[in-house]
Parts: C-alpha cells; structure tokens; sequence
C-alpha cells in the first residue's frame, strides 16, 4: 500500500508543481528601525529582531 502512495504522491508532485515565492527582503533592510540584540553570549554578533540584519559589535558602536 505504501508503494501506491509514494506513487501518486510523485504525479501530484509532477502535476502540480509548486509555486515558489520569492521575496526581496532588501527594501525591508532599509525601511527597518533596527533593534539589535546579541546572537550568542559572547556578545560580539548581533542581529536586528525586525528583519534579521547582522552585525558585529565594533560595527555597531561606530555610530
């Protein structure tokens, strides 16, 4: 039984493929209001809640 329903599951699949979405995430970068928290307790990564941009610390205190 379980043959039969890899079977069918493959046509669908090749029937109906999938429709990929693609989302430019760069605008989002740019429209953002960062807020950085650090990535790991090294406290030296840190990456923006919002939209997930990453930076490191000596990078960010340059401001």
């Amino acid at each position: 039984m379980y043959i039969f329903e890899l079977i069918s599951t493959i046509i669908n699949k090749i029937k109906n493929p999938e429709k990929k979405i693609e989302k430019d995430f760069s605008d989002d970068y740019q429209n953002c209001e960062h807020t950085f928290l650090p990535v790991d307790s090294t406290k030296k990564v840190f990456a923006c809640i919002k939209c997930g941009l990453v930076k490191k610390a000596k990078d960010l205190n340059k401001k």
